[in-house]
Order: C-alpha cells, then structure tokens, then sequence
C-alpha cells in the first residue's frame, strides 16, 4: 500500500473518463491511468464488477484520456503518440486509419460506427475537422481553418442522421480574434452555419435526438474566463432561433457538453463553493418549471477530468468522481434519483489527511474561502512550518477533491493552506470579475493575509511559504516581489514571469486569457501587464525560489523560466532551476511527477 508521504502518491490510479460502451449488459467504460500507463476498464452492472479491455504501456488520449465507442461496441477509439487508433476487441488488433506527422486529436465514430471524424493540424490552414473511413480509405479534409495550430481544445460532434458535425471555430470580435463560436458543417457539401456571434463558446454544440438543436454553455466575449457561472444556449436549428438560460453552470476543462436526456430535459454540472454538483433543466412547458434548474446529485466532492455520461438507454448518469480522501473513481446515479453508486473502489494511500474547510479576513474585509491541512502530530508544542498554496487557473478554484501533492507536503509535516482568491470560480460571477484587471492587486494581497492566518495559528511556526502552479505559479513570483518580507521560501511551477514575454510566444488560449482580463494587448494596457509582470521587480526577490518547468511548454513558454535564471542565478538569494525536457503544460512523466514533488518538498526542508 502506497502512504501519502511517499513520492508515487502522485502516479496513483485515476480514473480520468468513462463512456458507456453500446449494447448488452450496460457496461460503463472508464480508463484508468496508472504511474504513467492507461488501462480500459468496463463496469459490468449485471456481475457488479469491472473487466479489463485492454492495457497500454502508456497514455492514451492525451491528458484526459477519452475514448469512444462505435455503435456495435466492438470497435474502441482512442489517440495515441499522436494518431488516431482503431482497437477490435474481437481481435486483439489496433489500426492507424489515417497516420500523419501532425498532432491528432478527439477521435469520434459517425452514428453509422463507419466513419471517424477528428481533429487535426495535417493542414496548412490550422486544427481542422477530417473524416475517414474507419479502414483508412476517403480521407476528407471537412473545415478550413476552424482553429489556429495553437489551440487544441474541442473536439467534433455528429450529428444523429450523421450528415452534420458541430464544432467551435476561433472568430473575429470587433477586430479581436476573442470569439470561439459555435458551427455546424455539412459534412457532404462543406457547407458551413456559424450559430453565434460575439460568444465564448466553451464546449462543443451537443445535439438534441432529433438532429433539430443543439445546445451549448457560453458567455458573452468580454465576461471572465474560464467554463464556470456560464449560460446554456440552445439554439433551434431549423428556425434559427436561440433560448438563452443563466444556470451558472460550471464544467471541466472543454470536454464537458450539456446532455440532452430526450428532446425536453438537459443535464449539466454546477459548481457551489468547493462542492461540484450535476443539475437538471426542463424545456418543455408542461408544467410551470421550464428553465429553472434542481439538483440530482447530493455529494461532497468533485467530477473528474472527462464528462459526465448518459447511458444509453437513459436510466444511468456516469462520472469520474473524487472526494478528499478519494483519488478519482468511476461513479453511477439512476437518471430516476437516488443513490450515487461506487462501481470501482480507488486506491486510497494510508496516511490521508482531510483538509478543514475554513475562511478568513482578507486586506479589505472581504472572506477568501480556503483548505487547511493539518498533521496528526503537529501540537502547540510540536508546532510546524505553514505552507500556502495559489491554485493553477485564475478563474479555476482548488475544490474538494484528490489533491495528492497537499497530501505528500502535509505527510512530511507542513501545515498546508490553499486559498480561494478573489477571481476563483465557484463563488459567483461578482466574486469572479474582482480579478479582472488586477492580477497584480488583491489576488496577491488574499496570498499575504493568509501567510498573516497561518502565522497566526496556534500550532504553526513563523516561518510560511508560498507555491503554486501555472497561475499559481505567476502567483508566487508576484507575492515573493510585492511581499518579500512575507514570504520565508517559494516554489514555482510554470508560472509567467513576464507578461510581455510570455505574450510573445503563448499560445492562442493563454493569450486570449491575458488579452481579456487585461482588457487589450500589451500596447493598449501596458501599466497593467507591467504591474503582472514580477520580472521587473526581480531586484526585490529576498526568498529563497525554487522554479520547475517543462521546456516544451506552449501555456507558459520556457522563456519565462530562462528570464528568471538569467537574472536569479548565482544572485545573493537562494535559487534553484530544474527544466523537464518533453514536459509541456504540467507535469506528465511518471518519474518528472516523483521528482518534482521531491524537490518542492526538499526545498521547504531546506529553508524552512
């Protein structure tokens, strides 16, 4: 049994997606990620148990790992190392139906399970729609230029009769490419309806069962990212009509769509402080409750990476799920009500901590919701060095789920608080737009007063640090210039140093997350990407800084982390580099995982 304060408590089993595999019994698939290989499972309800499908000796699918199914269930879809990848479970066989040199991505079967359409950058013109034969022959470029190479997010969706496919296509706003909007394609003619103008589209049109509408969550272009406190959209294709219904739903990453349950009836997740919940939404008029959405799941955690599922029969909902004290696990409600059941039990490290889930006061009165881990043993008269941890996301939120790096820090003896910020989602859009235009202010300031919180527990020494990933990484670089008097040791991963460098070579999400939030590019509001920027207060630095980062890197480029070697190294202050060659945007590598959370740690040992 694998303890929290081991190392591999990062590559533990996660169960990234499920997907209902068709046909008898009802099987739930679900694939199941293990220190950096991926296995598919399906949960038979009939025997109440799991079977493997098959096992790879790697990744499949990238970071989510989804999968699709044909419509007999005989053929498995997936990616891997690049290509789109065909698995016969009658014989064993896996076929390349259309390999290339270009990235490939999100593979789904035609209703008829004899076509593929997928994503690719094979073309000049960006990441497109194709289509293939599922024998490899009529390879069909369908969009031109729906994406630009840099944005690899979304995934096409046929249409039921399997003439149609909806996608989301970068667009022009007001002389901005600041729109994602949604698109249908005729598969036959190419011919192209753009449905909307002026949105973020955040997931792909999911269809109605009678081909007549799709719907979709959205927001207006200038409201804040990123897929939470969000409309759904459906948009009736016939009359070219469009019902809008403020929900605030609040879903992962890009992959989750709403769910049609029938014509009149759809599913989608919501998120409530640190708590992620699936709601239902009626659209018919038979009673009196159109529109207004109730609750079907009652739990305490959180849905994993991939989407929630509708089995097809309607009678089941399936989901990854994680708890605090749960790594990721496939999970299964009757669309009727009732229980939530637990089809696979995850593997659970001894040694597990459940973070109090507490508030405090911040600079301006405001309450910042935050996670407080505390070990077993620490006492007032045992007290322990506090560590505050910024989540990735500007707009994301930390959650109550499997945070497995909290859990290795607090086993070796750190109290560990995560925070909430201003500007996290899950707390209302009010709560969400206070970071607008100011990620060099509050943000930073709730960083502080919870270094002032920690310092001021009972059972905690003087001595805090601070890190965080991605946004929580620019977070630290940001509180160690503001505060430097706060701050006893930082680690950062891949976090911007510089806003202006990293505009230069981001890709196209990150920048359009500056370029948003910001309000313009760095000519129109260069005060405030200065202020963002912690490269032009390097001289401040009085904390020791440990930086990791992947050198293939497109959200924040490595130019971020050479910016604070060429300055940091061999300085006065403490400071350490490590770069993870093939690493991108987090952390994928079995033993990169292991030794990033070793040298985190090993660094807090060290300073505090």
């Amino acid at each position: 049994m694998t303890e929290t304060s081991d190392p591999d408590v990062m590559n533990l089993a996660d169960a990234l997606s499920v997907s209902w595999r068709p046909g008898e019994p009802r099987r739930l698939t679900y694939v199941e990620r293990e220190r950096g290989a991926d296995t598919v499972y399906d949960y038979r309800f009939d025997i109440d148990a799991s079977e493997r499908v098959v096992a790879f000796d790697e990744r499949i699918s990238g970071r989510w790992g989804q999968v699709d199914w044909g419509p007999d269930g005989r053929y498995l879809l997936y990616t891997r190392g690049g290509d789109v990848r065909v698995y016969d479970t009658e014989t064993g066989e896996q076929s390349t139906p259309a390999p290339s040199d270009a990235f490939d991505n999100a593979p789904r079967f035609a209703p008829d399970g004899e076509r593929i359409a997928f994503v690719s950058g094979r073309g000049d013109a960006g990441n497109d729609i194709w289509v293939v034969d599922r024998d490899g022959s009529d390879l069909e470029q369908v969009t031109e230029g729906a994406n630009p190479h840099d944005d690899k997010r979304w995934e096409p969706a046929w249409s039921p009769e399997g003439d149609r496919i909806a996608y989301v296509g970068a667009a022009d706003w007001h002389g901005r490419d600041w729109a994602d909007e949604a698109h249908v394609v005729h598969v036959g003619t190419g011919e192209v309806d753009r449905l909307t103008r002026g949105l973020s589209v955040t997931s792909v049109p999911s269809w109605a069962p009678d081909g007549d509408r799709v719907a979709f969550f959205a927001k207006e272009v200038a409201e804040p990212w990123y897929r939470h406190s969000e409309d759904i959209h459906v948009h009736d294709l016939r009359r070219g009509s469009r019902e809008i219904y403020p929900v605030e739903a609040s879903h992962q990453y890009n992959v989750q769509q709403p769910i049609w349950d029938g014509t009149d009836r759809l599913f989608f997740p919501t998120r409530e402080r640190g708590k992620q919940q699936l709601e239902a939404m009626l659209l018919h008029d038979d009673s009196d409750a159109r529109g207004i959405p109730t609750r079907v799941t009652v739990h305490d955690g959180v849905f994993g990476a991939g989407p929630v599922a509708l089995s097809p029969d309607g009678e089941y909902l399936g989901f990854s799920y994680a708890e605090a004290d749960l790594p990721p696990h496939p999970r299964a409600i009757p669309t009727a009500g009732g229980h939530e059941q637990q089809l696979r039990d995850p593997e659970v490290p001894d040694g597990v901590v459940v973070p109090e889930n507490v508030t405090y006061e911040s600079f301006d009165g405001q309450y910042v919701n935050g996670y407080l881990y505390k070990p077993e043993d620490v006492t007032e008269d045992d007290p322990a060095p506090a560590l505050v941890q910024v989540h990735g996301g500007g707009h994301f939120q930390y959650g109550d789920g499997w945070h497995a790096i909290e859990q290795y820090l607090v086993a070796h003896g750190y109290v560990v608080f995560a925070i909430d910020f201003r500007g996290s989602g899950g707390y209302g859009r009010a709560f969400q737009e206070l970071s607008m235009a100011d990620w060099h202010g509050g943000q930073v300031d709730d960083a502080r007063e919870a270094a002032r919180f920690v310092r001021s527990l009972p059972y905690t020494t003087d001595g805090v640090g601070i890190y965080g990933g991605s946004w929580g990484g620019f977070m630290t670089l940001m509180s160690l210039t503001r505060y430097p008097e706060v701050w006893d040791a930082g680690v950062e991963w891949y976090g911007v140093s510089n806003q202006f460098t990293d505009y230069e070579e981001v890709d196209r999400v990150g920048r359009l997350l500056t370029e948003r939030d910001m309000g313009g590019t760095p000519e129109e509001a260069e005060e405030l990407y200065r202020k963002a920027s912690a490269a032009f207060d390097l001289d401040r630095v009085e904390t020791p800084l440990r930086v990791l980062h992947g050198a293939e890197d497109e959200r924040v480029p490595i130019n971020q982390a050479e910016e604070l070697i060429d300055e940091l190294d061999d300085g006065p202050v403490p400071f350490d580099a490590t770069i993870y060659e093939d690493e991108g945007h987090g952390f994928r590598d079995e033993a990169n995982r292991r030794d990033a959370i070793e040298r985190t740690r090993g660094w807090f040992d060290e300073q505090l």
